[in-house]
Formats: C-alpha cells, sequence, structure tokens
C-alpha cells in the first residue's frame, strides 16, 4: 500500500544506485576523474550514457571542451578512490597523481581507462541540456572495455552519507 510523501522523501529509499568514474583530459593532457552518481543508459541502438554534472564541475567544463569522456565502473575494492574523486574538485589538484589510480590508455578517445574498473566506456558527447538545475549529458559509446577477471564485482552506493559497498552482478 502506497501513502503520499514528498518527493525529497520518497528518494530516501533510493538505494542500492550506481555510481561511477568519469575520465576526462585537459587540452593540455592532465587527466581528470570524477564520482557521477546520477547516470543511466540513455539508449542501447546506439549504445549511450547520460550523466547529470554540476555545471560548474571541472568535468562538465572539460567535456564540454573535448567533447569526450569515458564512464568507468568501479570495483568494489575502490570504495575510496571513488569518495575522494567524488568530494575533491579537479580544478586545482591532479586527483589522479593523488589517487596513484593505473590507466591504460582508450582505443578511440583520449580519457584514460581506469584499469581496475569492472568495465570502461569511451564516449563522444552527443548533446548537452539542461531540463532543470543539473545539465545532462549524453554520450554515445565508441569503445568498450571490461575486466578480464569476471569475478571483480561492482562498487554502488547503498544507503546516504556516500556508503558504498560491492555488488555481484550475473554474468553475461
Amino acid at each position: 500500500m502506497q501513502i503520499k510523501t514528498s518527493p525529497a522523501k520518497a528518494l530516501k529509499r533510493k538505494y542500492p544506485e550506481q555510481v561511477v568514474l568519469v575520465t576526462t583530459r585537459n587540452p593540455q593532457g592532465r587527466a581528470n576523474v570524477m564520482a557521477v552518481g546520477w547516470v543511466a543508459i540513455a539508449s542501447s541502438e546506439p549504445t549511450m550514457f547520460v550523466l547529470g554534472i554540476d555545471a560548474g564541475a571541472y568535468t562538465c567544463r572539460l567535456i564540454r571542451s573535448i567533447k569526450e569522456f569515458v564512464v568507468a565502473f568501479p570495483n568494489e575494492r575502490m570504495g575510496r578512490e571513488v569518495l575522494y574523486a567524488g568530494t575533491h574538485h579537479g580544478h586545482k589538484i591532479d586527483k589522479f597523481a593523488h589517487l596513484r589510480l593505473a590507466t591504460q590508455d582508450g582505443t578511440v578517445v583520449k580519457a584514460p581507462l581506469i584499469a581496475d574498473a569492472v568495465a570502461n566506456f569511451e564516449c563522444k558527447l552527443v548533446r548537452i541540456f539542461k531540463p532543470g538545475d543539473c545539465p545532462l549529458i549524453i554520450g554515445r559509446v565508441v569503445a568498450a572495455h571490461m575486466h578480464r577477471n569476471a569475478s571483480v564485482r561492482r562498487l554502488c552506493t547503498v544507503g546516504p552519507g556516500y556508503k558504498l559497498t560491492g555488488v555481484k552482478s550475473r554474468k553475461a
């Protein structure tokens, strides 16, 4: 049985929800990483993601400028890195250097892949629009990569206050 409530109260029951790492590279070549919780698949053919990223975020500015990025599904052991990437701003600091995240070169875009991620999706920008207070970034997947070990579990947000844990997905 449903009871009427406010959207804010109902949204407190949204967990678990996915979290991703979004990587970019500035025009001078420095890589950046940001944790993003507002993410969904926007299309299956062609495969596209939609990301909700604050307009003032360094990552949003880089995506507007370079028109490409990587969406990485972090593994369950990357909670510390995801929390840092989501709570520190890349305008002035090199989050990759601080976190010592292992990376690999992509095959199409210049943004790095996260080597230990469950999966990485290289994306080209399709469109940015702002239907509300947060810009929505649509990216078309131009290359995909997955961890060679199928038993690596994905990290998800399972509660308020950045509570993160692993979630095992079904084998493909």
